[in-house]
């Protein structure tokens, strides 16, 4: 058994009830229905009493929750999350790069778009040349170039973040998000929310140019304050030093690889591109020692 890391936190609920029946009813629904040691349950007389003067008056009751997640530090992650810091940041491409340097699977839990051209998935087997086995479907295919849950909207489909479970691999599993960190998947939860759920660490494809310092460290800090552990960041575009240095420094990251702008992207490309990333165990052990990237 390894170590554990992890503990409990608490919240309070404050839920407004309308008459006493409804009380009683929320009571039974959470499974509070065992008296208190000792204690004399009341008689039907005096309930319907208790009842009378809550349906006067209406009640705010304040629950107060705890919950505790432990999970093992010596446990290495299986794979890791690619997001973006924008839609529209070259994620599949270093998707495809990532897979083809780690002998990875892929998947893609939410797909849109499908009316305007190929899924992701096909591109990256294209460019990563990986056989079927080694591709996983999404959970969810939408039509319209828009958020899931936008697209959802519109076609009258349904999606639930809270239903997206990762495939079981042999091998580490690169996983593409749709969108940047706050695009919408469902009525209450965004794309951040599944990275979180997922547990693993974060590739950052952000932009090499103008305006990336900002949202790059925007979306750094966001991925932070949620506790999610950031393995690195890929940048595409022309090449900018300047760029990449203020990223690492005030990103307290690490820039894992530039793509210069590409006049063809193809599997030869992806090959060549894949040979200068750093493997996915020294990355994983150098995130290991930073406690600061990894929030």
């Amino acid at each position: 058994m390894g170590n554990l890391t992890g503990g409990v936190r608490g919240e309070r609920l404050l839920h407004n009830h309308p008459d006493g029946l409804h009380f009683l009813k929320g009571l039974k629904g959470i499974g509070a229905t065992s008296p208190a040691p000792g204690s004399k349950p009341l008689s039907p007389a005096g309930l319907r009493r208790v009842l009378a003067a809550f349906d006067r008056r209406g009640a705010t009751v304040t629950y107060h929750l705890a919950y505790g997640m432990w999970k093992k530090t010596d446990q290495r992650p299986a794979g890791v999350f690619v997001t973006g810091t924008d839609t529209g940041i070259g994620k599949t491409l270093v998707s495809a790069i990532l897979a083809r340097a780690w002998n990875a699977d892929y998947w893609k839990p939410v797909q849109t778009g499908v009316s305007e051209e190929p899924g992701d998935t096909d591109t990256v087997a294209q460019l990563a040349g990986l056989p079927p086995e080694r591709l996983h479907l999404p959970a969810y295919v939408l039509q319209a170039p828009l958020s899931p849950w936008a697209a959802a909207t519109l076609e009258d489909a349904v999606v639930d973040a809270t239903s997206i479970v990762p495939p079981a691999t042999q091998a580490p599993l690169i996983v593409e998000g749709a969108g940047g960190l706050y695009v919408p998947i469902d009525d209450t939860h965004m794309m951040i929310d599944l990275i979180a759920r997922l547990d693993l660490p974060v590739v950052l494809a952000a932009r090499s140019g103008l305006g990336t310092i900002n949202h790059t460290l925007l979306s750094l800090e966001a991925l932070r304050r949620r506790g999610i552990a950031v393995l690195g960041v890929i940048m595409s575009g022309p090449l900018s030093a300047g760029n990449k240095e203020a990223i690492e420094r005030f990103g307290n990251v690490r820039v894992l690889a530039e793509i210069p702008p590409l006049s063809k992207v193809d599997a030869a490309t992806v090959e060549a591109l894949a040979c200068g990333i750093p493997s996915l165990e020294d990355c994983l052990t150098e995130l290991g020692g930073a406690p600061a990237v990894a929030g």
